[in-house]
């Protein structure tokens, strides 16, 4: 395997910060410590969440947006593909083990001790085997993924009513709850907050239109904590007020 590093920088970029569509000449492993966003590369959009990393091939566009601060650790090097096909996209590094990696990688360079260039070398051979291992296990951890927003829809639907600890769920599941949140949006399409508010409004929906329960009544029963709360997450929702969807969608 032929592989050289390039260089490797650690920063922490602002919420709402942008870096437009840009390439490299050499792959890039781009690492979130910490924070959430957006990246694009090619045409395919990713949400990172602390412990994910994208691979980004040479010459292949790609851009960020931050939604909150992010620390990130972005490395460039050269590699030939002899041993395996490095493909873009993002992944999970589950068990920090590439996060390790890169910072053995940070702390050579920071410290420049004799014949740190040979340890670097040894440390991106490694890096990347690990690379390897994390990007060929993709399709198992997403099937796997799969299984675990199954339970916590299924969980989410039966006690919306009911408060919820988010946190719990997430530490139930073996997440935290930055990376729970990311793979609950990407398979459903919606943060489990946004999840619980919409089971929550479908629910009023159903006690607005058959039974004779007041506002106050409803919104106890579903899960908000008072009946303006309910009343705002509601229009929100339906573009109505629930009087006014109990009052339109009357049975003559």
């Amino acid at each position: 395997m032929n592989c050289s590093f390039d260089f490797l920088y650690q920063f922490v970029r602002e919420a709402d910060s942008f870096i437009d569509f840009h390439t490299h000449a050499s792959y890039e492993v781009v690492y979130y410590v910490s924070g959430s966003g957006t990246t694009q590369i090619g045409k395919s959009v990713y949400e990172y969440a602390p412990g994910t990393f994208t691979i980004i091939p040479p010459h292949t566009k790609h851009n960020e947006y931050r939604h909150t601060n992010s620390e990130v650790l972005f490395a460039c090097f050269s590699y030939d593909n002899a041993m395996f096909t490095l493909n873009n996209g993002l992944y999970t590094d589950h068990d920090r083990k590439l996060g390790q990696l890169l910072r053995a990688m940070q702390d050579e360079l920071g410290s420049k001790r004799h014949y740190y260039h040979l340890t670097l070398h040894g440390l991106l051979c490694q890096a990347i085997a690990e690379i390897g291992r994390l990007t060929d296990n993709a399709d198992a951890y997403h099937a796997g993924t799969n299984d675990k927003v199954n339970y916590a829809k299924n969980y989410l639907e039966q006690y919306a009513s009911e408060s919820v600890d988010l946190q719990a769920i997430a530490r139930s599941l073996g997440y935290s709850y930055d990376h729970f949140r990311h793979f609950f949006k990407r398979e459903t399409g919606y943060s489990p907050n946004q999840f619980v508010i919409r089971k929550r409004v479908e629910n009023a929906k159903a006690l607005l239109l058959h039974s004779e329960k007041s506002m106050i009544e409803i919104a106890h029963e579903c899960g908000f904590s008072s009946a303006p709360q309910f009343s705002m997450l509601f229009g929100k929702h339906t573009g109505v007020s629930p009087r006014a969807f109990r009052m339109d969608n009357q049975i003559v």
